[in-house]
């Protein structure tokens, strides 16, 4: 997986734009949002945006020049890492502790937790799992 950004331009350059007729957009973080509205107004691409509002699941349809640009508009700020970051790409410092947090929690917070709960009350225990 190739991050689009800054850092890309050399893979995502005048060539790839140039190749494309729209794009749909599914980042989870506001910057590769902003940064992706930015590119298609610059090379006049349709963008449809989805995921705008983390879990509510809104869209905009975005026609450079012709309709508003996502960057004119301000989605709340971001309260927690989105979990697609931190499964798949977890690449700042606060991504990588709340990964490794998740990772502890699994192993020996969750995991002793549902032992106690099946040594207490095995029929229980495997009647909440269904």
């Amino acid at each position: 997986m190739t991050r689009v950004g800054p850092d890309t331009e050399n893979i995502f350059n005048d060539k790839f734009w140039s190749e494309i007729d729209f794009v749909v957009n599914a980042v989870d973080n506001i910057h590769a949002r902003l940064y992706m509205d930015g590119r298609c107004v610059w090379y006049e691409k349709p963008l449809l945006e989805s995921g705008t509002l983390g879990t509510k699941a809104n869209s905009q349809m975005i026609m450079p020049h012709v309709t508003q640009c996502y960057g004119d508009s301000q989605d709340p700020p971001e309260e927690a890492i989105p979990m697609c970051t931190l499964r798949n790409f977890p690449n700042q410092i606060e991504h990588c502790i709340e990964w490794g947090r998740d990772k502890f929690n699994a192993l020996f917070v969750d995991t002793p937790a549902d032992l106690v709960s099946y040594l207490d009350n095995p029929k229980l225990f495997l009647g909440q799992l269904k």
